[in-house]
């Protein structure tokens, strides 16, 4: 297992957004204050991922004086104009509810389909990939659960995908190799980062 490649999928600490339900894909919030981490991740020469506040918070918070590399090809999906509003304010939308029919294909207005964010996020995974092993990469709910449907040998789909905030994914595979030609890890595990989830 010399040649064993390792990523850890982080996501991020919550914000007030988070708390109160809200769409806030590209709204750029910071996390919540008074939260504390319980568990760290260990040494890391590099940590890299979405390049909003509340991705690079959470890093700050885990890791001391590490450089990190922001892209916004890990960012959450973009919610368009439903930025900022919950289900009880958008609920009565026939777009919305269009939306909801089918998110993958269908995008909110002036944003993004799920399928637009798994090909964003992938390439923006195989971007990261390069730049060291282990590879840590501290992004949001949504690319991550794009990355575990792609990687993980499981019949879950997207949605049921549990990925609290302050949990950290760790995969395993054989070689890099493996992972350039999309191949299943080998074996993951998950980790809670966060003194309480609050969500």
């Amino acid at each position: 297992m010399d040649n064993a490649f390792t990523v850890t999928l982080v996501r991020h600490f919550p914000t007030q957004g988070n708390v109160h339900k809200k769409y806030i894909g590209w709204t750029d919030e910071p996390i919540m204050s008074g939260l504390k981490a319980v568990n760290r991740l260990g040494e890391a020469k590099q940590v890299l991922g979405s390049d909003l506040l509340r991705c690079r918070q959470t890093a700050e918070m885990l890791f001391d004086d590490i450089s990190y590399i922001g892209s916004a090809k890990l960012r959450e999906c973009s919610f368009g104009i439903w930025e900022k509003k919950t289900y009880k304010e958008l609920k009565d939308n026939e777009k919305y509810q269009t939306w909801l029919e089918d998110f993958y294909r269908n995008a909110p207005p002036e944003g993004e389909s799920l399928q637009q964010l798994e090909s964003r996020v992938i390439e923006g995974f195989y971007e990261g990939i390069s730049q060291s092993n282990p590879v840590i990469i501290i992004t949001h709910g949504g690319p991550i659960r794009a990355l575990l449907s792609k990687f993980v040998n499981s019949s879950k789909s997207f949605w049921e995908w549990e990925v609290p905030h302050g949990s950290a994914y760790t995969l395993h595979w054989k070689d890099k190799q493996e992972v350039m030609e999309g191949k299943h890890c080998i074996s993951f595990s998950v980790e809670h980062l966060m003194e309480k989830e609050l969500l």
